[in-house]
C-alpha cells in the first residue's frame, strides 16, 4: 500500500515532490565561464541566453528523453557568434555521437564529461546528439544480492494494477491509498548474460503529455519471473524486506512487464533472482503479527520489539500509537504465544508533548482472555499514566 496525503502526517512529500520540476526546469541550461551554454538535464525546451561578446541566441531543444536517445538542437541568432557549447554525457553512456549541421563530429567522449563544440555559429545551426542507451543489470550485493534493471537514465520497475481508494481528506485535498490489484512478488529469471533476459518494447506516436503514469509508459521491458509465494506484505502493507538470491521457486514461469519507475506508484524494483542450484535458497515466510490492535498508526510490533526508550519523547526508536485518534476508546493486545501464568504487566506510555499530538491516555484498564471471552484482571495497584518510566500493575495471577 502507499499513501498519498496532502496533508501533515507525510510533512516533506508536498513541498519536496511540487519542488522537483521548477528545480530541474532551473537547472537544464547553465551559462559557463567562457562566455558559452551547457545543456546539463536534457528535456524539450528553448533557452535565451547572450554568448561570446554578448550576442543574444536563442537555442531550441527537440527530444523526448529520458525515454529516447536523441536530442535536436536549433540556433537562431541575429549574426554569427563564436561561443563553446557544452553537452553533457551522462555517466552511464557509452559511445555518444554528434552531428553538425548533418555531418558526423569526429569525436570520441567518455561517459561522464562534457563534450564542447566550439565553433563561430550561425543562424539555423543544427546540432544532433545521440545517447545510445543499452539494458544495464546492476547487483545489490548489500541488499541480498537484488537486482535492479536501468535502461539509459531509467531504472525500470514492476508493472503493477493499481487500486485507488480515497480514506480522508476533503473534496478539495483527498488522501489516498493505493493497493495493488495484480500479483507482485516475483524474482527475475536470468540469463547467462542477464541483460539479454530483456525485450524493449516502444509505444507508437508522440508522448502524451503526462508520460509518468502506467498508461502512458511510452517504454516497456518484457522479461520471465516465477512467483515466490512466500514474499508477502507485512503488517504495516509493505513488502517483507529481501531475502538472499537466488531464490528457489516451484512456480511456472510468467511474462512480467517492467516500467520506468517513475510511472509507477507502487514500486518493485529491487529484485530477486531466481535460480535452480544447489545454492537457491527457499524463502522464509513471515510468521503471523503477534499482536492486534483497534488501529495502527507506527508499528504494532514495537510493543514487545525488546528496544528500551530513552525517555516517553524518545522518536528514535520503534512505537506503536493510535494516532491520531483522539478522545477515542482504543485497544491493543499483547500476545504470549503459549500459555502462561501472569501477575504484573508494565507498559511505557509515548508522549510527545512538545512536537507533536501523542499523550498518555487518561485511564486504561488490563484485561485477559479466557476462552473466548475477556474478562478483566483483578488488580492490586493502579495503572498508571506517568511519562519517563514504567507503569507497573500487579494483579491477581491469571493465565
Amino acid at each position: 500500500m502507499l499513501s498519498y496525503s496532502p496533508y501533515e502526517c507525510y510533512r516533506c512529500c508536498q513541498h519536496n515532490v511540487a519542488h522537483g520540476w521548477p528545480y530541474c526546469a532551473e537547472h537544464l541550461w547553465l551559462a559557463t565561464q567562457d562566455s558559452g551554454l551547457a545543456t546539463v538535464l536534457y528535456s524539450a525546451s528553448t533557452v535565451k541566453a547572450k554568448v561570446g561578446t554578448g550576442t543574444d541566441v536563442t537555442i531550441k531543444e527537440e527530444t523526448d528523453y529520458p525515454f529516447a536517445d536523441r536530442v535536436k538542437f536549433t540556433i537562431a541568432a541575429p549574426k554569427n557568434a563564436r561561443f563553446p557549447l557544452y553537452l553533457r554525457v551522462p555517466g552511464w553512456c557509452e559511445g555518444a555521437k554528434v552531428a553538425i549541421n548533418g555531418k558526423r563530429a569526429d569525436l570520441k567522449p567518455k561517459p561522464g564529461t562534457y563534450i564542447v563544440l566550439d565553433r563561430e555559429w550561425k543562424n539555423g545551426d543544427k546540432v544532433d546528439l545521440v545517447l545510445p542507451m543499452t539494458l544495464r543489470v546492476r547487483t545489490w550485493t548489500k541488499n541480498k544480492n537484488a537486482v535492479s534493471l536501468d535502461r539509459g537514465p531509467l531504472t525500470y520497475s514492476l508493472q503493477i494494477g493499481e487500486k485507488w481508494s480515497r480514506y480522508g481528506g476533503t473534496d478539495k485535498w483527498p488522501a489516498w491509498e493505493v493497493y495493488p490489484t495484480t500479483q507482485w512478488n516475483y524474482g527475475l529469471v536470468l540469463k547467462d548474460d542477464p541483460a539479454k533476459s530483456f525485450a524493449v518494447v516502444t509505444k507508437s506516436g508522440p508522448l502524451a503529455k503526462q508520460p509518468f503514469t502506467p498508461e502512458n509508459a511510452p517504454i516497456k521491458l518484457t522479461a520471465k519471473g516465477k512467483q515466490i509465494p512466500e514474499w508477502r506484505t507485512v503488517f504495516n502493507g509493505l513488502c517483507d524486506v529481501l531475502q538472499p538470491s537466488p531464490v528457489a521457486s516451484d512456480e511456472p514461469v510468467e511474462e512480467i512487464t517492467l516500467i520506468p519507475m517513475g510511472c509507477a506508484r507502487l514500486r518493485i524494483s529491487a529484485f530477486p533472482v531466481i535460480g535452480d542450484g544447489p545454492d537457491a535458497h527457499r524463502w522464509i515466510a513471515p510468521p503471523p503479527e503477534r499482536h492486534r490492535a483497534s488501529f495502527v498508526h507506527d508499528l504494532l510490533s514495537a510493543i514487545s520489539d525488546g528496544i528500551e526508550p530513552r525517555k516517553s519523547n524518545d522518536t528514535n526508536i520503534p512505537r506503536f500509537t493510535w494516532w491520531d485518534h483522539k478522545g477515542t476508546s482504543e485497544w491493543v493486545t499483547y500476545e504470549l504465544g503459549a500459555a502462561r501464568t501472569v501477575s504484573s504487566c508494565a507498559v511505557y506510555w509515548f508522549d510527545d508533548s512538545g512536537s507533536g499530538g501523542c499523550r498518555v491516555p487518561a485511564s486504561w484498564k488490563l484485561f485477559y482472555k479466557d476462552g473466548e471471552n475477556w474478562k478483566p484482571v483483578a488488580a492490586s495497584s493502579a495503572y498508571g499514566v506517568v511519562v519517563d518510566q514504567y507503569n507497573r500493575v500487579t494483579f491477581d495471577p491469571v493465565v
